[in-house]
């Protein structure tokens, strides 16, 4: 019996494996103290109850694995306990294995079955069978344990899972919303925008018509004092007409950046090197008007509009050749570097009259300058329209210069 009972306890679990409690109702100690010594060697929590109503209080603080029970106990058997613990939910798939001194009959029997029983043993009992039997319970006890371990775990995984997917969902519909505020107020920025443009435009039509009206009855004005002698007449006239030709012409410029913000960008892949050569040949760099040095590096190419990069190398190009009007030896160079993020940049720099360089944020803006206009004479306008093209690519301008050393002209796409 010995050697039984150690078979039984080589398969024990792990020393951390969590304890599974064992009831036995008795009225008679000398019988739970005989159970108790045999169900020793589980390792289990074991219990003694010595009546029926000791049981059921038992069982409202525990959860136990299996129930052995005397079937004969005065006051309450055995029958009627069982009957009242399978009545209490939490408790009413507890096995219950009767413990019997004298033999049950099939009717006894099939009550103890109706009332929760799985088992009936009649002393005097083998040892082996009894651990047998416990030990089948207390395993079942213990998967069941487990298995409802891992159904909480996964209940708690496919709740973080919910829960992250509902986070995720409430993200993306955040950012949607974030999307589309953004987009309204694009819209809004758009339409202000163009209500400011026709505005511009409008005004600059306007102005244009009283100016064109000083301008021609001045003309005709100097014209009918031409030979009268009136020669301060005829000088304050002329001063009125100039002063409105610069104003017609400051007008244009506007009209010009006005058209330039509203032209709708349409790319191709264009040829920087040529379109570079081509605005220069129109404004004879290398002739005999401006005698220095013109380098293109050859093969420059990016996605963009051709009408709208024309326009950008002609103001670049423009001033370059201005600002080197008075250098002995000017040069001036468009080119493109490949930069370590993976960006071209495109410039075009000259050994011209350069600028301060802590005055570079305002080049970009319309009717800034930084030099006198009788001796570089401009409206202010063309570096401002290179900003608007350039931001209209998506990319960004910048310049650096110092004075007397010339200056350079940066841009992306």
């Amino acid at each position: 019996m010995v050697r039984e009972i150690d078979q039984i306890m080589q398969t024990e679990a792990p020393a951390d494996r969590v304890r599974a409690s064992i009831l036995i109702v008795d009225d008679r100690k000398a019988n739970r103290v005989a159970l108790q010594a045999i169900l020793e060697p589980l390792g289990e929590q074991i219990v003694s109850a010595d009546s029926g109503r000791q049981a059921l209080r038992e069982v409202l603080q525990t959860e136990f694995a299996v129930i052995l029970m005397d079937v004969q106990m005065p006051d309450m058997d055995g029958l009627e306990t069982a009957a009242l613990i399978r009545q209490r939910e939490a408790s009413r798939y507890i096995p219950i294995i009767f413990i019997t001194a004298v033999s049950a009959d099939e009717e006894e029997m099939f009550q103890g079955y109706s009332v929760g029983a799985v088992d009936y043993i009649t002393k005097p009992f083998s040892q082996s069978t009894l651990l047998s039997k416990v030990t089948v319970f207390v395993e079942l006890y213990r998967k069941e344990q487990l298995l409802r371990k891992q159904t909480r775990q996964l209940h708690k995984q496919e709740l973080e899972a919910l829960q992250m997917k509902q986070k995720a969902r409430e993200q993306k519909l955040e950012q949607e919303k974030i999307r589309q505020v953004n987009r309204m107020l694009e819209e809004r920025v758009q339409e202000r925008t163009a209500e400011l443009e026709a505005f511009c435009y409008s005004i600059s039509h306007d102005l244009r018509t009283p100016l064109r009206a000083i301008d021609g009855y001045s003309a005709i004005l100097e014209q009918e004092l031409a030979g009268d002698g009136l020669t301060a007449v005829q000088d304050s006239l002329q001063r009125i007409r100039q002063s409105a030709q610069k104003m017609d012409e400051l007008i244009s410029a506007l009209l010009a950046l006005s058209r330039i913000a509203r032209a709708e960008t349409r790319l191709s892949t264009v040829n920087l090197s040529d379109l570079a050569a081509s605005v220069g040949e129109e404004m004879e760099l290398g002739g005999t008007d401006w005698n220095g040095e013109f380098r293109i590096q050859p093969d420059m190419t990016a996605d963009a509009d051709p009408t709208l990069l024309r326009c950008v190398y002609s103001n670049l190009l423009s001033n370059a050749r201005k600002f080197t009007s008075e250098t002995i030896s000017p040069l001036i160079e468009v080119g493109s570097s490949k930069e370590d993020d993976g960006r071209t940049v495109f410039f075009v720099k000259d050994n011209g009259a350069g600028f301060n360089e802590s005055y570079a944020h305002k080049l970009f803006q319309p009717f800034e300058r930084l030099h006198r206009v009788d001796q570089y004479p401009g409206h202010g306008i063309g570096l401002a329209t290179v900003l608007r093209i350039v931001r209209k690519h998506g990319g960004s301008v910048w310049a650096k210069g110092e004075e007397g050393k010339g200056a350079q002209f940066f841009f992306t796409l």
